[in-house]
C-alpha cells in the first residue's frame, strides 16, 4: 500500500513538473506571436477616385515586399520608393478586391498578407435632413448630411459662409461661435453638386433676476 502511494505521488510531482515547465513556452509564444508581421487594416471601404495608405509592421531589413492587387480594374497598389513597408491603394471602379503584400526573404516566400478592398461608386445626389438649425453658442452638434446612393463612401466637402459665426469640420460637425446667422455648404467634389443649410446661432439666454414680492400692510382702525 506504501509503494502504491509512492508511486502516486511520483506521477502527481511529475506533472507538475510538466505543466510548470510549459508555461514559459506559452509566454515566449505570445512574445513571438505579438511580433508577427502584420498589416494596419484587413480591410477597407474606399470612394472612387481616394487613396489609401497601407502599412505593414515587423518586417526585417533584409526582407523584401512586394504589392499586388488582383483586379486592378477596381483598385490599384502602388508601393512608396521612400518606404517601402507603405504602399498606396487608389479606387479605380466599383467592386470588389484583394491587395495582397508578399514577403519574401530571398527567394523564399514568408509570409504573405490580404488586406479585402471595397470600391464604392460617387454619390449622385447630397442633401441636409434640415434646411434651418438653431445652435447655441458653444455648442456643437453634426449635420445630418443624406447622400445617395447610400453605399457611397464619397466624403462632401463642408465649408461655412461666416466662421465668426459658426465653423464647421471635414466630418460635418458644426460649432457656434457667435450669435448671428450663416450659411453651411456641402459639396461633391465628383459632380460639383451641393447642399445647403441656414445655422441660426443663439446667444445664451440670462437668468431672468428673480421679482421682489411687495407686503403691504393694512392698519384699521375700530
Amino acid at each position: 500500500m506504501k509503494n502504491k502511494w509512492m508511486i502516486l505521488f511520483s506521477c502527481l510531482l511529475a506533472l507538475f513538473v510538466v505543466v510548470a515547465s510549459l508555461e514559459p513556452c506559452k509566454e515566449v509564444y505570445a512574445a513571438k506571436k505579438s511580433k508577427y508581421i502584420r498589416m494596419n487594416v484587413k480591410s477597407v471601404t474606399l470612394s472612387r477616385g481616394s487613396e489609401y495608405k497601407l502599412r505593414l509592421y515587423n518586417t526585417k531589413k533584409r526582407q523584401t515586399i512586394v504589392f499586388s492587387s488582383d483586379n486592378e480594374n477596381v483598385a490599384t497598389v502602388a508601393s512608396t520608393t521612400a518606404l517601402p513597408k507603405q504602399a498606396v491603394v487608389t479606387a479605380v471602379n466599383p467592386g470588389n478586391t484583394t491587395i495582397r503584400a508578399t514577403i519574401s526573404n530571398k527567394s523564399k516566400v514568408v509570409r504573405t498578407l490580404k488586406v479585402k478592398v471595397k470600391v464604392t461608386p460617387y454619390a449622385v445626389s447630397i442633401k441636409f435632413g434640415q434646411k434651418k438649425i438653431s445652435l447655441a453658442e458653444n455648442k456643437n452638434m453634426k449635420l445630418n448630411t443624406i447622400i445617395k446612393p447610400n453605399v457611397s463612401q464619397e466624403i462632401p466637402l463642408y465649408e461655412s459662409s461666416d466662421t465668426d459665426i459658426v465653423t464647421v469640420n471635414s466630418r460635418g460637425v458644426i460649432t457656434g461661435i457667435k450669435a448671428g446667422e450663416a450659411t453651411v455648404t456641402a459639396t461633391l467634389l465628383s459632380t460639383g453638386q451641393s447642399a445647403s443649410c441656414t445655422i441660426l446661432v443663439t446667444a445664451p439666454q440670462e437668468e431672468n433676476s428673480r421679482p421682489t414680492s411687495s407686503v403691504t400692510t393694512t392698519h384699521t382702525s375700530n
